[in-house]
């Protein structure tokens, strides 16, 4: 009865509409936090190096660290490739879990091109490599991090502390950014781009993957996921950490005159420190991507419009959402199948009831082009007629220290969850996904949905999450792997998703828990936020975020899960999420429906719109994406990513380099004050009012706006590779001719890159089954080169169908011409990239040998 009366309390605070503070704890109520945020330790404490003492190795410096205490550590240092080092503290003798999972295979070492000790000075320096690495004596000890002589970053052992009691392993440090003006990172949190201050009045950022529901904005509470990593910006340089622990951990942060310094409190597990040089923002990411992964290409359907509810009810009602988007001339790719559609949250089975014929329901979704996606959450319901539960019950399900299943309540009831730890139980679970065990399921039910599972369990006394003291396989506290259940989870379904499907197609999870690294099995979502202006506007900086931080594949739920919103609200943030990796309508049970063609002609028009202009850009997110698996770069970005000293602009995004859309996050606007990115000379076309318009970088401009535009601009100097036919899903758009958008420079050039392969098998990385060229716009002959960059031309043909010109005259005028290959709407002729290029039309293109072809546009 206990159990149900907190599930009860945890519904009243939702129902109340607000973050349940009760539940969820600050600092002063978290013991190691309120011990260790003030601590002070005291001379006799601080460690010193003894320097005298260091071992070499080919991989690594140990070097032993002491107090007056007579306490005892030892540093670890090793160099590696890319302007990336790592630095361990450890304790003799000690059982601290180290990580694992988390990392995409043990990063490579290098060797050491000299190590001089003079003056209690150690100098590290790599061979082959810019940095340097100095650790001074102390007491108390530094490690300085540089990069071509200038200072970078600072471990500080000032504040180093390392608990180690049966009831205790938490630990601390400092770590400090030369010159940083603003720090970014420490994923999840509802927050601004720029981490603020915190300090008496604001608690510290916490990192505990947690089930907030009405998560609040400009908050250091901790939500969903867990990526410890934190970059130190300014106009002159950029370095990051990567903090390699998944246990909680609490971070505050102070700026300085000349620095940005933070302070680390961690519940548990080992001191384990990737730091990044730099020196630029797209350094900094690609150091750390190259550490925890990059996304494997999506398959082009995921890059659509989805269509989600909690919950459709019905197998008829899943069939009638599909039908009615294309009565209305909606785009669609994906409709989405919550709890509804499981027998009583029994997953991996159907609803007996509602969902009689779920072969019939899902040919009927594939006949229109469209897939399915279901949800299957961590939870398994305890009922011995239940397959799922009585194979892992005892055996791989999560336990208490004496060894019995941890039992707890989420939807299901009473319920115990799978120890993904543990290599057979992660099988185990993962087999579930094979056609023949879920029984029902075809191939149009593509993608996976991996929900409540931080893991969510529904007891307040817990913070709704599992308890620190449970074990997992091989003796693991839990309180030391918190952070990468969801993500373990996320594994275990990418592995079943390959399995099922026999490594022929890309696997498609959703993911609401998150670590780092997780971008290597699912996208991601920001959870359930609710429907207000300031959540449209910080789904632009949560993304953004977690973008610079691997974890591309993102999106929020438009309109806001939680409460209703006003039609204006629900237009624009159509308009803003076009630009999100990931494009999915949600919302809540009770709350009145939300799908596009419910509303009236006028709104259904701009958000039909707005899906469109989406679609229109599949193209350009597709090449984004191939770009981030091949280097590690975000699919949208801040602008300080390409303009260092643009700092604070969270509602102004960059798709790639060359698009910029600013978001209209306030009510009734009539202008959104736009700041154009680049020296003077640089070109800014807008596009969402179709003006062609165009503005100067350096310029801040209000851009006036109605409730049918939303600021988009293309910058010039680029060329935009568009799907321009109106299409009902991608399934009906792959082979469709593009449309080039060439934007002239003020020097009268551009360029812009197009990827394509087969959009759903892994050939384009086994095979090398794909086609990556460069369009280049040559003023001298008013032609567009084409530019082989990879690839097998042979496998594929491009269809060009019309190529649109916009520059900028002398006298400021805009010009705009277009050039078309076809008569009735469809190309003549294709372009076979790596033969000759052949172009019949009424405007004579030309044929050009060789092995860059120039195809003729006048």
């Amino acid at each position: 009865m206990l159990r149900y009366c907190i599930l009860l309390a945890a519904l009243v605070a939702i129902a109340l509409g607000e973050a349940d503070h009760d539940t969820f704890k600050d600092c002063s109520r978290i013991e190691f936090c309120t011990a260790l945020r003030k601590n002070v330790i005291d001379s006799s404490a601080q460690f010193f190096a003894d320097l005298g003492e260091l071992e070499e190795t080919d991989e690594k410096v140990t070097i032993p660290l002491s107090n007056e205490n007579g306490d005892s550590l030892i540093l670890q240092i090793s160099l590696l490739p890319f302007s990336r080092a790592r630095i361990q503290v450890l304790q003799p003798g000690n059982d601290r879990y180290e990580l694992v999972d988390v990392l995409d295979g043990e990063p490579e070492t290098i060797p050491f091109s000299s190590v001089n000790l003079a003056n209690n000075t150690l100098t590290l320096i790599p061979e082959g490599e810019e940095y340097s690495i100095v650790v001074n004596r102390g007491a108390p000890f530094t490690v300085e991090f540089y990069l071509e002589r200038e200072l970078q970053t600072i471990f500080d052992g000032s504040r180093l502390l390392m608990e180690n009691t049966e009831d205790s392993q938490a630990f601390t440090f400092g770590v400090s950014f030369n010159d940083a003006q603003r720090l970014y990172g420490l994923y999840h949190h509802a927050s601004k781009l720029g981490l603020r201050e915190t300090g008496d009045d604001y608690d510290p950022f916490r990192l505990r993957n947690l089930d907030v529901s009405f998560y609040e904005l400009d908050s250091p509470m901790a939500l969903y996921g867990s990526v410890p990593v934190l970059y130190g910006h300014s106009v002159s340089h950029t370095s990051g950490i990567f903090i390699h622990n998944a246990a909680e951990q609490w971070v505050d942060i102070n700026y300085g005159e000349d620095s940005a310094s933070t302070y680390f409190m961690i519940g548990g597990g080992s001191l384990d420190i990737f730091v990044l040089f730099g020196p630029e923002p797209k350094d900094v990411v690609r150091q750390y991507t190259s550490l925890t992964g990059t996304a494997h290409l999506p398959q082009i359907w995921t890059l659509g419009y989805h269509q989600c509810r909690f919950t459709y009810e019905t197998q008829e009602e899943v069939k009638e959402v599909v039908a009615l988007f294309d009565v209305h001339d909606i785009p669609l790719d994906v409709i989405w199948l919550d709890d509804g559609h499981s027998n009583a949250n029994r997953y991996f089975e159907f609803n007996p009831e509602n969902f009689t014929n779920p072969e019939e329901m899902f040919n009927n979704i594939s006949s229109t082009g469209r897939r399915a996606v279901s949800i299957s959450d961590p939870h398994i319901k305890i009922a011995d007629d239940y397959n799922v539960y009585t194979g892992a019950k005892n055996k791989y399900f999560v336990k208490w220290e004496n060894g019995s299943d941890f039992e707890g309540i989420c939807w299901p009831g009473l319920s115990s969850w799978i120890d993904f730890l543990n290599p057979e139980a992660s099988e185990y679970y993962s087999g579930w996904y094979a056609f023949d065990k879920f029984n029902g399921s075809t191939e149009t039910l593509a993608g996976i949905w991996n929900d409540m599972n931080e893991p969510s369990v529904f007891d307040n006394s817990l913070e709704k999450t599992f308890p620190h003291e449970l074990l997992h396989y091989g003796n693991v506290r839990h309180r030391d792997v918190h952070g990468i259940y969801g993500m373990l989870q996320t594994k275990a379904t990418y592995h079943g998703l390959m399995k099922r499907d026999e490594g022929k197609k890309r696997p498609f999870i959703l993911t609401r828990s998150h670590f780092a690294g997780s971008q290597r099995y699912a996208a991601m979502w920001t959870g359930d936020n609710t429907a207000g202006w300031g959540y449209l506007a910080i789904s632009f900086s949560e993304c953004m975020t977690s973008n610079i931080l691997g974890i591309v594949f993102c999106g929020a739920d438009i309109g806001g899960f939680f409460d209703t919103p006003d039609d204006e609200l629900l237009q624009r943030w159509y308009q803003g999420a076009v630009w999100l990796p990931f494009f999915r309508g949600h919302s809540n049970k009770g709350t009145p429906r939300r799908e596009p063609y419910v509303f009236s002609e006028d709104v259904q028009t701009v958000i039909s719109n707005a899906i469109k202009l989406r679609y229109k850009h599949i193209p350009v997110l597709y090449t984004l994406f191939y770009e981030h698996a091949t280097t590690g770069d975000p699919i949208i970005r801040p602008l300080f990513y390409e303009y260092h000293e643009l700092l604070d602009y969270d509602n102004h995004l960059l798709a790639g380099t060359d698009i910029l859309a600013v978001g209209v996050f306030e009510s009734n606007a009539t202008s959104v004050e736009v700041t154009f990115p680049g020296k003077a000379s640089a070109l800014w076309y807008r596009i969402d009012d179709e003006s062609w318009e165009s503005h100067n970088g350096e310029e801040v401009v209000p851009i006036p706006v109605t409730i049918d535009t939303s600021p988009v601009f293309y910058r010039g100097g680029s060329i935009i590779s568009r799907k321009d036919i109106k299409r009902p899903s991608t399934t009906q758009m792959v082979d469709d001719p593009y449309t080039l958008y060439i934007n002239l420079d003020s020097e009268q050039s551009a360029s812009g890159r197009l990827y394509v392969d087969d959009y759903t098998s892994f050939a384009y990385r086994e095979e090398e089954l794909f086609l990556y060229i460069r369009f280049i716009y040559v003023l001298d002959v008013h032609a567009v080169q084409i530019e082989y960059l990879g690839g097998n031309a042979a496998e594929f043909s491009i269809l060009v169908r019309s190529i649109i010109v916009n520059g900028r005259s002398p006298e400021g005028r805009i010009i705009s011409n277009t050039y078309t290959t076809t008569r009735d709407g469809l190309p003549l002729e294709s372009i076979n990239i790596g033969k000759l290029i052949v172009y019949t039309s009424e405007r004579n293109f030309k044929k050009v040998f060789g092995k860059k072809e120039i195809c003729w546009v006048a």
